[in-house]
């Protein structure tokens, strides 16, 4: 249960539990007949705060989202550098500092002020809050400003230091608050420090340990892509040898959209053994993300070239990654049948469908989804394909429920977030759309499928000024990715340019053709003669198959 509503043009999501952390920690004050004050307080600093970092994300170009959430708030936006975030994070304890000084300076002027319990709460909330947040643990501003100066200084990610340093300050805080006659602030210290802790994971590691069954591939399955890099690191330092634990961690990079980083782990595999099949199509992959397509071609030659045997999921996947669907679709089919171990025959069975589906085959798609789905029922990526499937067939209930069976095994998958902010969208809701889709785009923060979706969300919401904010604040290489085309097809649309919209389609579905099929289901293209140009340039395509 969530209270949504959009302030200064940024939506904000409430959550129940913020409200019910508000009243824990309230009650643990002593002053349960100024609960509803104390509340209020609360939920107008913690705000107040959060919109401090959407004001500096809007400095820097970039679209937010809030949300408030354990008497705490997060606000999402599009990835900004290691700088301007620390900027970013101090906005919101600044706002606090800000609104603290001005409560002590009305207190210092107006005697009678400093013992009203209202102006005290306002006074410690604000500047409690905001100091609160600077201290250097996960999870709070100040571990973000930690991280980001480690970063800088150090030349490469350094997320380690602030949940090292976080444990030792928690309990230096508690002890001299306790030393300092403030023992009373010391349990909501300890409150909020856990459940910063809660969001990040890392308490039920601690509380349970981390299960020897829970591997890096089966971490990127899930889509807990920082978990399966910070694992593979692990991994890294007790093998140095094996190039198995750094391909995981290239993969968990690029996956994290993460190019660059990406790139250079699978350079220090390939300058080992050259013709590392899943090397090369990780390589491959990442240079084609950042336009480097050159390279790309070349590792892509490259793989194509190494002995079939256990090389050959990776040319299916490369030749995917290329948007080379029909070839992909025949090795996958001729290659199939041929496999003896059952699991890979199984794996290879679900390639199948996706490749007809990024053909415009949806009903052989559909048909030959279901079929792996009897096998494999509890499989979430095909729960994930039928949802994309059904939704480009118009099928929006079957296809949000599929998505939903997807995001229920995997709650932390930003892909997962894509499809059901997709699907949402296109089944009449894009309001609800947006808040999986922005899920995405912050979790891939270069992913131009997640800012393609967003993009399409912001203009069936009206919202054009994000919409074109969104597009402009993209990496220039990835302005010819099909699903950012489609978004500009529909930016055409609404702007009544039937004729470019209608152009940018036929690009898109140039490389993706299921983009085709989408576009004739789609909201975005319902007005107009769009419908009906729409509907004869399919007709047109699927003739064109037949034949």
């Amino acid at each position: 249960m969530a209270l949504k509503f959009t302030l200064l043009g940024t939506p904000i999501t409430i959550g129940l539990d913020f409200f019910v952390m508000a009243l824990v920690i309230g009650l643990l004050q002593n002053q349960p007949d100024l609960l509803a004050v104390w509340v209020g307080i609360v939920f107008a600093s913690v705000l107040l705060h959060e919109l401090g970092h959407a004001a500096a994300f809007e400095a820097f170009g970039s679209r937010t989202a809030i949300r408030l959430y354990w008497a705490g708030g997060l606000t999402m936006g599009m990835k900004v550098r290691s700088r301007q975030h620390i900027v970013v994070s101090f906005a919101g304890p600044a706002m606090g500092i800000l609104v603290g000084a001005f409560a002590g300076i009305a207190m210092l002027m107006a005697p009678r002020l400093q013992t009203n319990p209202v102006a005290q709460y306002v006074l410690w909330v604000n500047l409690g809050w905001a100091l609160f947040n600077l201290l250097p643990f996960p999870g709070l501003d100040g571990g973000s400003i930690l991280t980001e100066i480690a970063t800088i200084v150090m030349g490469r990610p350094a997320e380690m230091i602030g949940r090292l340093l976080g444990i030792l300050v928690i309990g230096a805080v508690t002890v001299v608050l306790v030393m300092a006659g403030q023992g009373r602030w010391a349990p909501s210290i300890v409150v909020l420090a856990f459940f910063s802790f809660v969001r990040l994971g890392v308490v039920s590691d601690v509380l349970v340990g981390k299960q020897p069954s829970v591997s890096v591939p089966e971490l990127l399955n899930a889509g807990r892509f920082e978990d399966a890099f910070n694992l593979a690191r692990s991994k890294i330092a007790a093998r140095p040898q094996d190039p198995e634990p750094l391909i995981w961690a290239s993969d968990a990079l690029r996956q994290m959209t993460r190019y660059d980083d990406a790139e250079l782990g699978y350079d220090n595999v390939l300058a080992r053994d050259p013709r590392n099949p899943r090397a090369l199509r990780g390589r491959a992959a990442a240079r084609r993300l950042m336009g480097r397509l050159d390279g790309a071609e070349a590792d892509l030659r490259e793989l194509l070239a190494v002995p079939d045997g256990m090389a050959t999921f990776s040319k299916a996947a490369g030749l995917y990654d290329a948007d080379r669907h029909l070839d992909g679709y025949n090795l996958v089919t001729a290659v199939g049948p041929l496999l003896q171990e059952a699991g890979l025959a199984r794996v290879f069975g679900w390639l199948t469908p996706m490749f007809e589906y990024t053909l415009g085959r949806e009903t052989d798609a559909l048909r030959d989804v279901e079929r792996a789905l009897r096998d494999s029922p509890d499989e979430q990526n095909l729960h994930e394909q039928r949802a994309l499937i059904l939704c480009d067939l118009g099928r929006f209930a079957e296809a949000r429920a599929s998505a939903r069976k997807a995001l229920d095994a995997s709650p932390r998958h930003p892909e997962f977030h894509q499809t059901m902010g997709l699907v949402t969208r296109m089944g009449g809701d894009p309001r609800a759309g947006l808040d999986h889709l922005m899920t995405a785009a912050v979790a891939l923060p270069n992913g131009a499928r997640a800012r393609g979706e967003l993009i399409a969300c912001y203009v069936q919401l009206g919202k054009e000024r994000e919409a074109d904010a969104a597009l402009r604040t993209l990496p220039g290489y990835a302005a010819a990715d099909p699903f950012v085309v489609y978004a500009r097809a529909a930016m055409a649309a609404a702007a009544g340019a039937e004729a470019q919209a209608l152009e940018l389609i036929g690009q898109a579905a140039a490389i993706r053709p299921e983009l085709r099929v989408r576009a004739a289901v789609d909201p975005l293209f319902a007005s107009g003669r769009l419908p009906e140009l729409l509907r004869q340039s399919l007709e047109i395509t699927l003739t064109g198959e037949r034949r």
